[in-house]
């Protein structure tokens, strides 16, 4: 888990993906700093400033400041040193974990949780997994980061309580591409990715199951995936802000909550054992007390590749440019792909539709983040509208 917080970080500050790619060949040797006597691939080469930054997400994360040990991070030199100094804290102090939000929506917001109550939910799916797919888990392939509240829960906590090997990153997809998956694998992977490999249309080995998160996944994407021979798919609703929510294994079926949550009135939940209300991100439709289907984001935010984007937002700062009178954006449709799309009308008609793309991707590159990057542009006149006069598809 830490190895993938730091590369993540890092790729933040540097604005270098290839660091990710790194972090496979870093181990508890490798230095934080810039060491003469290491070679390139086992040191960070942190700057001072790089290395607060670090020092102070990792705190943040491991709750080390329950303990008042933070400043040893700022001390020790390597990758195993700092790995030392969090198992050391956790067993003298707090044991929460915070996971932070992306950030589509504004500042990353950082969401605390306790100990027990991932471990209570790890144990729980733990257990439908296995018995979903009728054997234990063996082995854990990770296509999503450890970092995040969802691999964290299924690729770090439920493999050490299981004591089941993971596979992570490149080589995670590399078995699933190639289909070299064995009985009792467990496939963490997110509606986007799950999309790629139904398409390719190989058959899955016998016995190997498929959890999904972060945004919905299409009923026809599962279906062509069991066509392919997995075995099953486990949907898990949740967010950063609670953790897992509900969960189910049939896509036209609803989600039934899990054990820790009750329903309440409005747009949240209540925890059973604390009695504290958790303002929900999405509307609910509710069959009974536990069981629901989502019905829309409470914030307009629509889901490219497993990241919350917001379009409306994007619309208006293309609107804002110079260049443009009005802007809509829009996530494209099933039939049309998996990204976002715009229409937009030039301040000045005189502009052609070629030269004002080329202008709109580029202050995309340059502003935006991937998924929040329209991959398709309509030029017209006005936006457009129906017979009433009202927003309409184009």
């Amino acid at each position: 888990m830490i190895k993938s917080l730091i590369a993540d970080e890092l790729k933040i500050l540097r604005c270098d993906t290839h660091i990710v790619e790194c972090a496979a060949q870093w181990d508890e040797r490798t230095s934080i700093t810039a060491a003469v006597d290491h070679a390139p691939a086992s040191t960070l080469d942190a700057d001072s400033l790089e290395r607060l930054v670090l020092a102070m997400r990792v705190a943040d994360v491991f709750h080390l400041r329950d303990s008042g040990l933070q400043d040893y991070l700022l001390r020790f030199k390597t990758l195993g040193e700092w790995v030392e100094l969090i198992q050391h804290t956790r067993t003298i102090g707090s044991r929460h974990l915070t996971f932070f939000t992306s950030g589509s929506s504004g500042q990353p917001k950082a969401c605390a949780h306790c100990w027990e109550t991932l471990l209570a939910e790890v144990q729980h799916c733990g257990e439908l997994f296995a018995a979903t797919l009728g054997q234990p888990i063996q082995r854990i392939i990770a296509l999503v980061p450890a970092h995040h509240i969802y691999g964290c829960l299924f690729s770090v906590i439920l493999a050490d309580w299981l004591q089941v090997p993971v596979i992570r990153n490149q080589a995670a997809l590399i078995h699933c591409q190639a289909r070299t998956l064995q009985a009792g694998d467990l496939i963490l992977g997110f509606p986007f990715l799950w999309k790629q490999l139904a398409r390719q249309a190989q058959p899955f080995p016998q016995h190997v199951l498929g959890v999904t998160s972060t945004s919905p996944c299409e009923a026809e994407t599962i279906r062509q995936l069991k066509h392919q021979g997995l075995s099953a798919m486990v949907e898990l609703y949740g967010a950063s802000e609670t953790a897992g929510i509900g969960v189910r294994t049939d896509p036209k079926q609803p989600f039934a909550l899990l054990p820790r949550w009750q329903r309440t009135e409005g747009d949240a939940l209540l925890e059973c054992a604390s009695g504290e209300r958790y303002p929900l991100n999405d509307a609910l439709a509710w069959h009974d007390d536990r069981q629901f289907i989502p019905n829309g984001r409470l914030d307009q935010a629509v889901q490219v590749g497993g990241i919350n984007v917001f379009p409306q937002r994007i619309a208006a700062q293309f609107a804002a440019l110079p260049e443009v009178e009005a802007a809509r954006v829009r996530l494209m449709r099933p039939n049309e792909g998996d990204r976002l799309k715009a229409f937009i009308v030039p301040a000045d008609s005189a502009n052609h539709s070629e030269q004002l793309i080329d202008q709109l991707q580029h202050w995309c590159n340059q502003h935006l983040t991937a998924p929040e990057r329209p991959r398709a542009f309509t030029i017209g006149a006005q936006l457009p509208s129906n017979a009433m006069g009202k927003d309409s598809d184009w």
